[in-house]
């Protein structure tokens, strides 16, 4: 077909702002860099959180692991106010395919890991 169509919505290449391409360094400021993965590439710590154990794949901009509630709030505000997609992730078991990007967001998704946020607290006095 003429041009390469037909084509779809995943074919084009998503063009990041100068927000999100600072997003990543901005993350790292507020959970550190060792807690900042590039979710663009799978490996063997990248594929825990981009692929689901039993469906679904795919990249993200970034993988942020905050370790306090204060941290994801930072987070979450950062990730829209670059204008990009937040994707909370628990225990990933995949079994909706829910839990992991999908390739064909017309804007960076940033995956938020909630693993290390395990501590319970009473709100309300328990009530």
């Amino acid at each position: 077909l003429p041009s390469g169509l037909p084509r779809t919505c995943c074919d084009e290449e998503i063009t990041l702002t100068d927000a999100q391409q600072q997003l990543p360094a901005q993350l790292s400021k507020i959970v550190g860099s060792p807690n900042v993965m590039d979710g663009k590439k799978l490996d063997s710590v990248t594929t825990q959180f981009l692929k689901g154990a039993r469906l679904g794949q795919g990249s993200a901009l970034c993988i942020v692991t905050p370790n306090s509630l204060e941290e994801c709030v930072d987070c979450v505000q950062a990730i829209v106010d670059a204008n990009c997609t937040v994707l909370p992730q628990g225990s990933n078991t995949g079994l909706t395919g829910g839990s992991v990007p999908r390739d064909d967001n017309h804007r960076p998704t940033v995956v938020i890991s909630m693993k290390k946020l395990d501590t319970i607290f009473p709100i309300d006095d328990g009530h």
